[in-house]
């Protein structure tokens, strides 16, 4: 089987290239489709001979008139195929831009996309992830290319065999030390041996990602800008859709997700309790106030100016636009604001009633009601909440008007 690419030759693509067998013979099938290219190796300072991987593509570049570019990488802390991974992406955008083009190329194959997907099965996933790789993926505003994604390991080695192509072998990709090489020298070939277990996962891949994509398009649909929704809305979405609303809020937040942590959620979220207060993590927390659940930014270098000013008057004109009329026979001045306290009593026609049990009638969130403004004369008789409450038990001899600068 030929290997063919299907790339448009008037475009500029940001090639990555290792000198192993699968980017040599990418680089081969570039160089053979006439596509303009320019070259990235990194040097990840792990072996000795790695001084030999960037001489190769760099003769070879030379030998192409190819541009040619060489970033060593030091990885000290943390995963170091993560990081080591993420720094090369940070790089290849890097270098797209420079160029001004999207197309970042990478010579992942068949036997890749196995791996990885038996990967995301041992360690848990969501449906995207499960998909795995995919030939054209857009990230921001850079577009990676796949070409190889549909050719196996063997296709390509007998393509390097008949082509005599000049590469070097990375020992540390034979030996056990990283899961993925375990999965790929023991794992995959095991599965080759019961069928064609290559076709199976692509064809599983591919399920996955338009299975994921669609849901991934109702979630968009369903969740605003700022991450917040009605529950009885989101109670009647599909179960599927429900748990990739989660998973795109965890997105959103750059937070790290798993199976367990969304479920938990949602269950949180069925809870009869009218208020909840979820921890995402150290900055943010899910808020479930009766029907509307919201992102709360925890944001501990920020300082809340409670200091509104309370403006009494007995000409509304001298007032802003939004005030109240208070009519009273007698008052216990001075007048105040302050915030609600334990034992708030609101006087009525009819009675009088708890503060905190009228506020639950009115179905008033708990962050909500901590930041209350409530107005009081010197007895602590309420006589105003903006938004929610007036007396009108005081009399109708005197008025005077209210109103709370911000």
């Amino acid at each position: 089987m030929a290997l063919k690419l299907k790339l448009d030759s008037t475009k500029l693509y940001v090639l990555a290239v290792s000198g192993g067998v699968d980017s040599m013979v990418l680089f081969d099938l570039f160089v053979k489709h006439n596509l303009n290219f320019v070259v990235v190796h990194f040097n990840h300072q792990k072996r000795a001979e790695s001084i030999l991987d960037h001489e190769l593509v760099e003769s070879m570049c030379t030998l192409h008139h190819i541009p040619y570019h060489y970033i060593k990488l030091k990885i000290k802390n943390g995963n170091f195929q993560e990081v080591s991974r993420n720094a090369r992406y940070k790089n290849l955008e890097f270098i797209a831009e420079q160029y001004h083009t999207p197309y970042i190329v990478t010579a992942h194959h068949l036997d890749d996309l196995a791996e990885t997907i038996m990967m995301k099965l041992i360690r848990g996933s969501n449906l995207l992830g499960y998909a795995a790789m995919q030939e054209v993926t857009h990230i921001d505003k850079f577009i990676y290319l796949k070409p190889l994604l549909n050719y196996s390991k063997e296709e390509i080695s007998l393509y390097q065999q008949t082509h005599q192509i000049k590469f070097y072998e990375d020992h540390t990709n034979l030996e056990d030390t990283y899961s993925r090489n375990r999965v790929r020298h023991h794992l995959i070939p095991l599965l080759k041996e019961e069928n064609d277990v290559l076709t199976h996962l692509k064809n599983f891949s591919k399920q996955s990602y338009l299975a994921a994509s669609y849901i991934r398009k109702e979630s968009n649909n369903f969740l605003s800008k700022d991450l917040s929704f009605h529950l009885s809305s989101f109670d009647a979405l599909h179960d599927a859709v429900k748990m990739d609303v989660i998973s795109l809020i965890f997105e959103s937040l750059k937070i790290d997700k798993t199976f367990k942590k969304i479920e938990t959620i949602l269950a949180q979220l069925k809870s009869i309790k009218p208020n909840i207060n979820i921890t995402l993590n150290k900055h943010y927390h899910m808020i479930k106030a009766y029907d509307f659940v919201y992102i709360e930014h925890i944001d501990k270098n920020k300082t809340r100016n409670d200091e509104n000013c309370l403006m009494i008057s007995h000409n509304k004109v001298d007032l802003p636009k939004i005030w109240v009329e208070l009519c009273y026979n007698k008052l216990d001045f001075p007048i105040q604001l302050r915030k609600r306290k334990p034992g708030d009593r609101l006087s009525f026609t009819y009675g009088s009633k708890k503060l905190k049990d009228y506020l639950i009638d009115k179905k008033i969130a708990i962050s909500d009601r901590n930041n209350l403004n409530v107005v009081v004369d010197s007895s602590g008789t309420i006589l105003w909440i903006p938004g929610l409450y007036l007396n009108e038990t005081l009399g109708s001899e005197h008025k005077i008007y209210l109103s709370i600068k911000e």
